[in-house]
């Protein structure tokens, strides 16, 4: 086994508990994973299965070497596609009245609960409430709020924390590490990006050199030909302006985009703390909107030009 994601699993003080747990015999039957981070999530909950199974995680066990080639027979993931449905919830239900073909345990993953429908949901709870001897649940969620209150009341929470000092397994990567914000999923996904350096400044000069309306299509338009990124577009302004934030606090030691610090500075006179504020309810509003599939050209396009009004607004 030779997985960064898989090591910092591992070294993280959740697993080091339900390991113990798991010696203990006092695991619960039924997990809920709570984290931003999907892919950690999914590596977290691919773990402790190999745990659950036989309390082997390394090459030389066969569960293992099972579960992380996707063949191992007794561990489900839902949903296969999309979200949960109520013809998976039915066949995870049925599937798990069924005897285990390989192990002595049948594991089923659950993965981003909160976007399943309220119906799936539902036909879960009995057999989450009762499982059968041999049978778990691991369930992950990136918004708990989102989760049913009787799926979340059957289930033991565990919050999966940021990484301290990702540097350590990623270093010179310092644009990727500040924005992952301590999630090692995020990061490799950026670090991955051939394209990353010329999003964050072309996000970045939205801010710090857009001055009129004759030059919005100017800074527009390069953002557009990332539609394929445009959350994260949004994230990266949404934390520029929390780093002016925090620069207009005082607290600018805490400011995660260190890396460009000097150009933040250097427009933080152009930027009220009403300007800001106001500016950062506007990108919330923004991003609600591109979760309903608005239109990302518009909906950009209008996000620039508020923030433009805004700024001299509340100057």
């Amino acid at each position: 086994m030779n997985d960064i994601l898989q090591d910092i699993v591992l070294a993280s003080s959740e697993f080091k508990m339900l390991e113990n747990e798991y010696k203990n015999e006092k695991i619960a039957k039924s997990i809920l994973l709570i984290s931003k981070d999907e892919k950690y999530s999914l590596s977290f909950a691919k773990l402790l299965s190999c745990l659950l199974f036989d309390g082997k995680i390394n090459d030389e066990s066969e569960n293992f070497l099972k579960v992380f080639s996707n063949s191992h027979p007794d561990l489900k993931i839902y949903p296969s596609r999309g979200k949960l449905l109520v013809q998976d919830s039915e066949e995870i239900v049925f599937e798990s009245a069924v005897k285990p073909i390989f192990a002595d345990k049948k594991i089923f993953i659950i993965n981003k609960i909160e976007e399943s429908m309220e119906a799936a949901q539902n036909k879960l709870l009995k057999t989450l409430e009762e499982p059968q001897t041999n049978v778990y649940f691991i369930l992950t969620t990136k918004v708990i709020s989102q989760v049913l209150p009787t799926i979340r009341s059957r289930c033991t929470k565990i919050e999966l924390g940021k990484i301290d000092k990702l540097e350590r397994y990623m270093p010179g990567k310092a644009l990727a590490l500040a924005l992952s914000d301590g999630y090692i999923g995020f990061a490799q996904k950026y670090v991955g990006m051939e394209n990353l350096d010329e999003i964050f400044s072309s996000t970045l000069n939205v801010v710090t050199k857009l001055k009129s309306s004759k030059e919005v299509l100017k800074y527009s338009k390069p953002l557009l030909n990332f539609e394929g990124e445009k959350v994260m577009i949004f994230e990266i302004l949404s934390l520029i302006f929390e780093d002016l934030l925090l620069l207009k606090n005082g607290k600018k030691e805490l400011m995660r985009l260190k890396l460009c610090a000097e150009e933040i500075e250097s427009v933080e006179g152009e930027y009220s703390l009403r300007a800001i504020i106001e500016i950062r309810k506007i990108l919330d509003k923004a991003m609600l909107e591109l979760s309903y599939n608005c239109n990302f050209n518009v909906v950009l396009e209008n996000l620039i030009l508020n923030i433009l009004e805004v700024k001299y607004r509340c100057k």
